[in-house]
């Protein structure tokens, strides 16, 4: 089997739906190593531009000049190119929301959250107009892969007309490289991680009410936010409405991939106050990492750390403030979470999301 992947996510730095490009690539490549995996990223600088792909002998690149948003436009109003016409391939899949028309290649689609639903000021006007192709994308998709159930019982509110057609297949982690215990050494103070892009969706302000509370109680507990920034969020505002600011807060803006695994090692809590998640891979990265885990009952979050971690409700800036004191501080609190965060880690992994993508690719390719 020929199978086609939007690979423009695997240009520039990776975020989340960078790493699930990534992951799954190398996932399906490893299990079906007689298939043949071709990449076509979309993007006038495909042709130059570096592409952070798996290296496997069954995976290649197709590298040709397609302007993204023209070429969006141009599917959307006349159907051509078809996807034919770009990639040799038995089925598509289309890693990102949106996927280029097909006049006989099955398309497959993943949908890692409809959020610009519920909170459309929390995106870009790019996202934006990407999402209003998407119900048209689906209808015509040969089977929808959703990151969660939650995710699919969104799709299944929003669009009842493709319920029929949707797989939940969860992500794994990170797979990050070993950390070498050079953010231990240098953090003095212990810290709380938040590892992710400030959006306004991922609820900062309710770690910075809770941290100033922790602050206030003497609770001697940094805030470590690592990754890279949105335009639509002013961080440096919030750190000063709370007159908070380094030591007690340090944004290290977007971090690499070696950087991010020291980071991860160095934390005694992993803090996830975000109010609307698909799945949350940094969960289970620091459910694997044996670091505990402090989040909201919000979006998938139950779903993906199950008891495995402190949750509260996404406005409790107290019970938040609680919950991490009592992560990083209490030993049969951390004893307990930890134990049961690698019980529940151990449900995701990229092997077992490569062999369920790959029995979509064979039932809609047959």
């Amino acid at each position: 089997m020929r199978i086609g992947v939007d690979a423009t996510p695997l240009l520039g730095a990776r975020t989340g739906v960078g790493w699930y490009t990534h992951e799954l690539i190398g996932a399906v490549a490893d299990q079906a190593p007689g298939d043949r995996l071709a990449l076509l990223p979309i993007s006038w600088r495909a042709a130059r531009r570096p592409l952070d792909a798996p290296s496997r002998p069954n995976v290649s690149v197709v590298r040709l000049p397609l302007p993204a948003r023209p070429l969006w436009a141009l599917w959307d109003r006349t159907g051509l190119p078809p996807v034919e016409w770009l990639v040799r391939c038995d089925v598509f899949h289309a890693t990102n929301f949106v996927a280029p028309p097909s006049r006989r290649v099955p398309m497959v689609v993943t949908v890692h959250d409809v959020g610009f639903l519920h909170h459309p000021e929390t995106v870009s006007p790019a996202v934006r107009r990407m999402a209003a192709l998407l119900p048209g994308v689906l209808r015509r998709a040969a089977a929808i892969i959703a990151v969660s159930g939650f995710t699919r019982e969104e799709l299944a509110g929003w669009l009842p007309e493709v319920t029929s057609k949707v797989t939940v297949v969860h992500n794994g982690s990170h797979a990050r490289v070993a950390p070498t215990g050079a953010a231990r050494a240098a953090a003095g103070a212990p810290y709380v991680l938040m590892l992710g892009t400030l959006e306004p969706r991922k609820n900062v302000p309710l770690a910075l009410d809770a941290l100033a509370i922790l602050r206030a109680r003497k609770v001697d507990l940094r805030l470590v936010l690592a990754g890279g920034s949105s335009p639509l969020l002013d961080v440096p505002a919030l750190l000063r409405d709370r007159n908070l600011g380094e030591p007690e807060v340090t944004c290290t803006g977007y971090v690499d991939d070696g950087r991010a695994s020291d980071l991860l090692a160095g934390a005694r809590v992993v803090a996830f106050p975000s109010l609307y998640e698909g799945f949350g891979m940094p969960l289970v990265e620091a459910m694997e990492a044996g670091v505990p885990v402090v989040g909201v009952r919000a979006g998938a979050t139950p779903e993906t750390v199950g008891d495995a971690g402190l949750l509260v409700e996404p406005g409790d800036a107290e019970g938040f403030a609680d919950a991490l004191e009592r992560a990083a501080f209490d030993e049969g609190t951390r004893a307990d979470l930890i134990a049961a965060g690698h019980a529940q880690a151990q449900r995701f992994s990229w092997a077992k999301a490569g062999a369920a993508t790959l029995a979509v690719y064979r039932q809609v390719s047959a």
